[in-house]
C-alpha cells in the first residue's frame, strides 16, 4: 500500500476504536489480522479477525476501567505499507490503581486492510501497576 493509504487505513481504525464502533473495525481489518500483545499481558498471538477483536475486547475490560481510558497521540510515521503510532495511555485499572503508561503500535497494511497488529509498552510497569 502506498503510505498515505496506509496512514489514513490506520487513523480510520483509531478513530473507530476510540468510539466503539466494531463494524467500522471489522471493515478496516483483514479476516486473517494478527494482533502481538506484549507478553506480560498473557494473551498470546491472537489470529483472526473474530478472534482479535474478542480478544481485546476481554482484555479491556479485564485489565482497566475503560470508561476513564484516555489516550493521547503524540506522533505517527508511515512508510509504504508500515504506520507506527506512538501513544499515552491513562486510566483507572480494573484494581482501582491509577495507570499511564506510554504504547507503540506498529499496524502493517495490505490491500486496504489492517493484516498485523504489534502492541509495545513497557510491561514491568504494566505489570505493577495492572497485574501487581
Amino acid at each position: 500500500m502506498q503510505t498515505e493509504a496506509s496512514r489514513k487505513l490506520v487513523l480510520d481504525y483509531m478513530a473507530a476504536q476510540g468510539r466503539g464502533d466494531g463494524a467500522a473495525m471489522v471493515a478496516l481489518l483483514d479476516e486473517k489480522v494478527c494482533w502481538r500483545p506484549p507478553a506480560a499481558a498473557g494473551l498470546g498471538a491472537p489470529a483472526g479477525r473474530n478472534a482479535v477483536l474478542a480478544a481485546m475486547a476481554e482484555a479491556g475490560s479485564k485489565f482497566f476501567d475503560l470508561s476513564t481510558m484516555k489516550s493521547e497521540t503524540k506522533w505517527i510515521a508511515a512508510d509504504g505499507d508500515k504506520v507506527i503510532v506512538r501513544q499515552h495511555n491513562e486510566a483507572t485499572a480494573a484494581n482501582g490503581k491509577p495507570y499511564s503508561n506510554e504504547y507503540v503500535w506498529i499496524y502493517h497494511c495490505r490491500d486496504g486492510k489492517i493484516v498485523e497488529i504489534e502492541e509495545h509498552t513497557d510491561s514491568q510497569r504494566f505489570a505493577e501497576i495492572v497485574l501487581g
